[in-house]
């Protein structure tokens, strides 16, 4: 019964472990996936890259609505044909990198 008990204490503290939100997102990475598929028409940092093509990053993430959950969902439904090369990972990793911006 003991044993029984640590295997499902262990299985619920190891699905809580990749519940988190946090371990899941990579804002460095982000930042690598936006240089890459993201700087060819946005600002991706703060004073670097003028376009006035699209909207920065910055200012996208100073937006008062803006969310990882809502960025992420613009990801999905890409602006762009790029971005269907993007995985999921690196969707949510830019996300996070954009909103790390705010």
């Amino acid at each position: 019964m003991k044993a029984q008990s640590r295997l499902a204490v262990a299985l619920l503290a190891g699905v809580a472990a990749l519940a988190l939100p946090a371990a899941a997102q990579d804002v460095k990475s982000g930042y690598v996936v936006a240089q890459r598929f993201c700087a060819g028409c946005h600002e991706i940092e703060r004073g670097r890259f003028r376009n006035e093509m699209s909207v920065s990053f910055a200012a996208i993430a100073s937006r008062p609505i803006t969310t990882i959950s809502g960025l992420e969902a613009l990801l999905r439904n890409p602006h762009h044909s790029t971005l269907d090369y993007l995985s999921l990972q690196e969707m949510e990793d830019v996300s996070a990198y954009v909103f790390s911006l705010k």
